[in-house]
């Protein structure tokens, strides 16, 4: 009784102090913007002014000069750490979409989507249903999917859309509180299953499920093994693990976490699997098969419009730059994959047509297989 007394009293420490110590890197101010995004009109409000003209005027000098700035660099986490350092978080944000937009392939992918999101509200995709039809579509869950169904991990859902349109689907339910690399197992051998099968797989992942699928396909999985497997749509995938993971192997968050996976009945090793430090470096030395189009989609939130829910945690590592409140944003994508971005969804990518969103990633990966 004495051991729970003191890990409650070193719990409560440790969730004080990061209370108060956290939610501090929101502006005080909001500027309003308005303008264009994937050439579409975009309203919204930016904590920063070379933000706002990055919308209303990208043809501004000082807008083009960030872009000539850093044209020969990466598009990565250390890169939008510096344009955030030097200019503000939303600027390094739409650079960061706006770069990717620049990419022909991106934007192409970036306009099929919007297209075919628009159609679905006037039913006007009747063909590329019927074209989606000839796919298998498994989706990958992320962490405790069946526990808490509230955060959309189970995409429960998009397989009910997908269903009721007649197009083949099913959930791999992996263990939602395993570790990356046992999940990772399973999702292989589910999808080696699935080859004897089907013709077509297209594999849809989320969150932690988005690091299992990768390793499945990059390492676990021998090439000829993955030829059914035509696309791989990760959505807000935590690939590279989280500096949250990281934060929290530390105290006093080391002492939260204790508590709360232990009144869970679970150990600190989950933490320790999702380790940023651990995990960015084995990730990158995965290969994917050329086969498999990847399409990464990216919820890129706001620095003026952060939810509350997820506000502690992002500012816990927006020394990292734009993150989505769990990790980087330029760490969710992949080498030579296609970048599809939502401005003003985080990690949890809590919109009302969420479901329809994420079809209309499906058809945009059947459309880029011809």
């Amino acid at each position: 009784m004495k051991k729970k007394v003191k890990i409650l009293l070193i719990a409560t420490i440790g969730i004080m102090s990061y209370t108060i110590f956290s939610g501090s890197c929101i502006p005080k101010t909001s500027i309003s913007a308005n303008g264009y995004l994937f050439e579409k009109q975009f309203k919204t409000t930016v904590d920063d002014s070379l933000a706002e003209l990055m919308l209303s005027n990208p043809q501004a000098e000082k807008v083009l000069n960030v872009f000539s700035s850093f044209k020969n660099k990466p598009l990565t986490t250390e890169t939008l750490c510096d344009i955030k350092e030097k200019y503000s978080t939303d600027v390094a944000t739409f650079y960061f979409v706006q770069r990717a937009y620049k990419n022909e392939n991106n934007k192409i992918a970036q306009d099929l989507y919007a297209s075919y999101f628009e159609k679905q509200s006037t039913n006007t995709v009747t063909q590329e249903l019927q074209n989606l039809k000839k796919y298998f579509i498994a989706f990958v869950p992320g962490l405790a999917y069946k526990q808490d169904t509230t955060t959309g991990a189970d995409f429960a859902r998009q397989r009910r859309l997908l269903t009721s349109n007649g197009i083949p689907n099913e959930l791999i339910e992996i263990g939602e509180w395993d570790l990356v690399d046992d999940n990772a197992i399973i999702i292989a051998n589910y999808l080696k299953d699935l080859s004897t099968k089907h013709e077509k797989i297209i594999i849809v992942s989320a969150s932690k499920g988005g690091l299992e699928t990768g390793i499945a396909l990059g390492k676990v999985l021998k090439a000829e093994e993955t030829k059914s497997v035509k696309a791989w749509i990760n959505v807000g995938g935590i690939l590279r693990g989280s500096p949250i993971a990281d934060n929290h192997l530390k105290a006093p968050k080391k002492w939260f976490a204790k508590f709360m996976l232990w009144t869970k009945g679970k150990k600190m090793n989950i933490v320790e699997d999702m380790s940023y430090e651990k995990r960015k470096k084995s990730f990158n030395e995965l290969k994917f098969p050329e086969n498999i189009k990847i399409i990464n989609f990216v919820g890129a939130p706001l620095a003026t419009k952060i939810d509350k829910e997820i506000r502690s945690r992002y500012c816990s590592m927006i020394s990292f730059g734009p993150n989505d409140g769990l990790t980087p944003l330029a760490d969710e994508v992949t080498d030579n994959g296609i970048i599809i971005s939502e401005i003003g969804l985080d990690h949890y990518f809590k919109d009302e047509n969420i479901d329809k969103k994420t079809l209309s990633l499906a058809l945009v990966a059947v459309k880029i297989q011809n």
